[in-house]
């Protein structure tokens, strides 16, 4: 996809006796190199130089330059935050960490801290956080999902989900956010689900949605219709496939992955391991090396260690051997004097972010953690934002690492 600036020197030229003739090839190859490395809020303003320029920078194809160069730039990486009031979701906040580091001299602390201390709150936005990805953020309100750029600050809401499952309460709606890099599409799955009084999941129904002008949501494209089940934690998306924890019934614990491209499911059985029973509290997914690994950290705050199997084979349901990592004793205990220790994980390969469950003023910070160099690589610190939302009963927090994004929203 080529877009030329010959039309703004046309116009110049009529303007002018003074006609340039040569370079003007160059001149587009060096601007389409240039222009993606510019920061984001100096394209916001070169939107309103002319028409020319803002179909350039709106366009799909600069964005996912943009977004290259973002995903290799360490100052265009952030760590953000989300905060929902249990009670009341309607109060929800949006942080993000300054990208440069606060200055941190510490014999037990030699990673660098960032302070969450940008408020990126948009109005209206309320709910719970469902995804991330390529800069782009999904959140939803009962049955009203919106996706959000926190860079240009624009949202779009989706049409409300319909479903011939009615469910006992918003709670039984799950979405997640994804990308199908082969048609460079954007794509939420909803899942409503129906379950029965032996905490069985006995009704399951997804419908998917293309992000774009008009946009609608419609039944998945699966032929095989996957068994009933009901998400229960934040998924992980790899090359194009989204994968995430689900329960089929109160024992039974699945991992289930969806083809963004082909809207097929996939059911993939834990590992089967002596004296391991999964639980959604303490297990998480990530990406490890590029594939799919699974996590369990039941035994962290008695040895500091993390078992960790990836999947060599989602067909068959085949995972590695088991491996462990044993973590800084200190550090997880200091985390989790106030409430319990959470592992999450990042956009990036092989790093867990370890945070107490209950962010307060006594323990406002977050750890990220590789377990590949087996170190600590970065603090995260969210004291100046605590104090301001210090007095909800409880506040649901959420940590991401993500980049920026200039994609605009179609409506």
């Amino acid at each position: 996809m080529s877009f030329s600036f010959r039309l703004a020197a046309a116009r110049d030229r009529k303007r002018s006796k003074t006609v340039v003739k040569p370079a003007w090839n160059l001149l587009d190859e060096l601007l389409m190199e240039i222009i993606p490395r510019l920061p984001a809020k100096s394209l916001m303003r070169f939107k309103c130089v002319s028409r020319l320029w803002h179909s350039l920078i709106t366009s799909r194809y600069l964005t996912n330059r943009f977004l290259k160069y973002s995903s290799s730039s360490v100052q265009r990486s952030r760590m953000l935050m989300s905060f929902v009031d249990s009670d009341e979701p309607y109060k929800y906040a949006l942080i993000s960490s300054s990208h440069d580091p606060v200055p941190l001299i510490s014999p037990f602390y030699p990673a660098p801290m960032y302070d969450l201390d940008q408020d990126l709150t948009m109005p209206r936005i309320g709910g719970c956080f469902d995804s991330a990805l390529r800069g782009l953020l999904c959140v939803r309100l009962l049955r009203s999902v919106r996706i959000c750029n926190l860079t240009t600050m624009q949202r779009v809401t989706l049409p409300i989900i319909t479903s011939r499952i009615v469910p006992e309460n918003n709670e039984n709606i799950w979405s997640y956010f994804g990308h199908e890099p082969v048609h460079d599409e954007y794509k939420v799955l909803s899942t409503v689900w129906e379950v029965s009084e032996e905490e069985k999941v006995v009704r399951s129904e997804h419908q998917v949605l293309v992000l774009g002008h008009g946009a609608s949501w419609r039944s998945t494209r699966s032929t095989i219709p996957p068994p009933p089940h009901c998400p229960y934690m934040h998924g992980i998306s790899i090359n194009g496939v989204l994968y995430y924890g689900a329960w089929v019934d109160k024992n039974r614990c699945v991992v289930m992955s969806f083809d963004m491209r082909y809207e097929e499911f996939t059911l993939i059985e834990l590992p089967v391991e002596t004296g391991i029973v999964w639980d959604a509290r303490t297990m998480n997914l990530m990406n490890y090396k590029g594939k799919l690994a699974v996590f369990e950290y039941s035994s962290i705050m008695i040895n500091g260690s993390i078992d960790l199997w990836f999947v060599q084979d989602a067909g068959k349901s085949g995972w590695s051997d088991k491996k462990s990592f044993v973590l800084p004793i200190f550090e997880t205990r200091t985390l989790s004097m106030a409430s319990r220790l959470l592992i999450q994980p990042t956009s990036h390969s092989s790093e867990i972010c370890l945070k107490p469950e209950e962010i307060n003023r006594h323990n406002p910070r977050c750890v990220i953690y590789d377990l590949e160099r087996c170190k600590i690589t970065r603090l995260i610190s969210g004291m100046r934002i605590v104090d301001r939302f210090w007095g909800s009963t409880f506040m649901q927090t959420t940590f991401w690492d993500d980049i920026e994004s200039i994609m605009y929203l179609e409506t």
